[in-house]
């Protein structure tokens, strides 16, 4: 049986494109790295915020916190820790990006070899 486009209806067909889809683990490592650009971005964007909010001193430092000078270092060190996490993200990006190329050069034939 023949559909319209003109593919056979067989369940051995195989379409010439399936070979190039992306492993799952390509997939997963693209998630990662995502889910890190995405945290640390938002845990840079509240500590800069937050740091942003102690420049009114006009009331008590928070419970936990001794002066506004170490609620301010904590802020800072967490948005240093924003960074770091976006900066890791971005790695794993590119790590991730690089072997899925070195998978689909290593399944695509040769320039003289017939497929």
């Amino acid at each position: 049986m023949h559909s319209p486009l003109g593919i056979t209806a067989q369940g051995s067909y195989i379409p010439r494109r399936a070979a190039r889809t992306v492993h799952s683990a390509d997939r997963l490592w693209d998630a990662l790295s995502m889910l890190l650009i995405l945290a640390g971005t938002t845990l840079f964007l509240l500590a800069r915020s937050s740091l942003a909010s102690t420049t009114d001193v006009k009331q008590l430092p928070p419970p936990g916190f001794t002066s506004w000078v170490q609620r301010a270092d904590y802020f800072t060190a967490q948005s240093s820790l924003g960074l770091v996490m976006v900066g890791i993200g971005v790695g794993v990006g590119i790590w991730s990006a690089i072997r899925h190329a070195m998978r689909r050069r290593a399944g695509q034939p040769s320039v003289g070899r017939s497929v």
